[in-house]
């Protein structure tokens, strides 16, 4: 067997018909096989997996994580080559066309990673992911930088590469978000060089985020009307500490940038959660946030006026918001504004 893609999937009903299609309907003149890893789904995705029938190989297990979803995938492959790919993403019908014959004629190569395009619910083209500057083959320095944007679905692996480094890290759980990809692929790294390949392989499944985090707000399983509650929450941020701590267990000096940059991305992304608690009223959740995110990063100065804005009482604010600058106002009562990323 040349290839095996491995997808995990947890509660994907809405898309994993599509991203099995995908991959089931791949040009490619090499034996591969499809692995589906349910990660114990409670709404209807066993059912659509049921509905391929021997065409894909399906293993239950309790929800556990991507990560262990994954580890069971690969652990189960017969292929040389491992395809990971996300139950709510999808391959071009030339992913494995374009990206495995660079592993075969390069034995230093043991992983290749792809361009890729961010799509909305409607398959609406939306975001560029793989910005300029990460669309080349990177040094392990250069990775351990920056937070590398690599996306799992845009990567094929040696099997053994990733057998011999463990495979992913099970410290990562249900709970945590993202992460796990970032350091895996720093160990992948390590072992050999991973090649670029400049071409759209992937179609990622993305939601903006300023709906990503209405949707926290609103969802019940982020419901946030307590301390506690809040530090329930905060620990799906716990997956850039487990990030920071590994990376400088395993490298040691050489991780401590990356390392500083894990954590400082926990402090911002509370600024954005705060920011849209505040366009959504929610003035003692953002005030939270705040605070939480001055306990990562106490050096963003914008954060203390922002806590103070928070602090004041609802109707002082609505009446000294018309003497701001809308931009400062915007600033103080959101919602996060982001750039555009380039093509």
């Amino acid at each position: 067997m040349k290839v095996s893609v491995v997808i995990p999937t947890y509660n994907d009903e809405g898309t994993i018909a599509a991203t099995v299609e995908s991959a089931l309907a791949q040009r490619f003149d090499g034996a591969f096989e499809v692995i589906v890893v349910n990660d114990g789904s409670t709404d209807g995705t066993r059912g659509i997996l049921a509905k391929f029938g021997d065409r894909i190989r399906v293993i239950d297990q309790k929800n556990s994580g991507v990560s262990a979803a994954r580890n069971a995938g690969i652990r189960a492959a017969s292929g040389e080559y491992i395809a990971l790919l996300d139950g709510d993403d999808a391959f071009t019908e030339d992913k494995l066309q374009k990206t495995v014959p660079v592993l075969d004629e390069n034995p230093a190569c043991v992983a290749v990673a792809s361009n890729a395009i961010g799509v909305d619910g409607a398959g609406r083209v939306v975001s560029y992911p793989v910005t300029p500057e990460f669309r080349h083959s990177p040094t392990l320095d250069e990775m351990l930088d920056r937070l590398w944007a690599y996306l799992p679905s845009a990567c094929v692996i040696r099997r053994e590469t990733l057998l011999a480094i463990g495979g992913f890290s099970e410290e990562f759980k249900p709970e945590h978000y993202a992460c796990e990809d970032t350091f895996i692929m720093l160990l992948v790294r390590e072992r050999g060089e991973i090649r670029y390949v400049p071409e759209t392989l992937v179609r990622y499944r993305y939601r903006e985020f300023r709906e990503h985090l209405a949707n926290r707000l609103r969802s019940r399983r982020f419901e946030i009307d307590s301390a506690q509650a809040f530090r329930e929450f905060e620990r799906r941020y716990e997956a850039n500490i487990i990030l920071a701590r590994l990376t400088l267990e395993h490298f040691g000096a050489r991780g401590r940038k990356l390392a500083a940059l894990a954590i400082d991305s926990v402090a911002r992304e509370l600024i954005g959660v705060g920011l849209m608690a505040m366009y959504e009223g929610d003035r003692t959740l953002a005030r939270r946030c705040y605070r939480a995110s001055i306990r990562y990063n106490p050096r963003i100065l914008k954060t203390y006026c922002r806590l103070g804005w928070a602090m004041l009482p609802a109707k002082v604010a609505e009446m000294l918001s018309p003497m701001l600058p809308q931009g400062l106002r915007r600033s103080l009562s959101g919602p996060p504004v982001f750039e555009e990323r380039p093509q």
